[in-house]
């Protein structure tokens, strides 16, 4: 059934799971996942310099960020599974296993990319390397909507709205 447009959203605050993996209440996860997401989104486009400009700079810097997102993706979804396994009612939602599982063949492709270009990362971006990066890009994209749907529509794995109130502020995360 379709939200009428003059309904109010809920207020997913009210209904927050505060990430059990934090420093200071600020979740890691979400913290790590900037890296290897700006890695591995920018790696077609490192592939597709070198294939324009034959010129080997970007064939390293697609092999690094192979590398970077890769070990980044691995780093960071230590945190991700750990909150996931932590925090019962995170395992009910359907959206965290499909995350999980999409994070997974993920860092499988991040890893397939790496083990293909370790030889020679020039000789590796065409075709293949470019073929993994290109669906790396959509898994990418993928994984990302899932996460940022348990984030904001489903309040799961953030900063702890309730330590804020039993210090005396309102919704607002307290000064530092």
């Amino acid at each position: 059934m379709r939200r009428s447009l003059k309904q109010p959203v809920p207020d997913n605050r009210s209904h927050t799971v505060a990430s059990r993996v934090a420093i200071k209440q600020h979740p890691l996860h979400p913290i790590l996942v900037v890296y290897p997401v700006a890695a591995l989104t920018l790696l077609p486009l490192a592939d597709l310099l070198y294939l324009w400009l034959d010129d080997p700079f970007w064939a390293q810097a697609a092999w690094w960020l192979s590398v970077l997102g890769l070990a980044g993706g691995v780093f960071a979804a230590l945190f991700g599974i750990a909150d996931m396994f932590l925090i019962r009612v995170v395992r009910r939602h359907v959206s965290a296993w499909i995350h999980f599982m999409a994070g997974v063949m993920l860092l499988a492709l991040a890893a397939a990319g790496v083990s293909l270009r370790l030889p020679d990362p020039a000789a590796a971006i065409w075709p293949w390397g470019l073929f993994l990066s290109g669906i790396g890009f959509v898994m990418v994209v993928i994984v990302g909507w899932l996460g940022g749907a348990l984030t904001f529509r489903h309040g799961i794995g953030v900063y702890g709205y309730k330590a804020a109130e039993e210090e005396g502020g309102d919704d607002a995360p307290p000064a530092a």
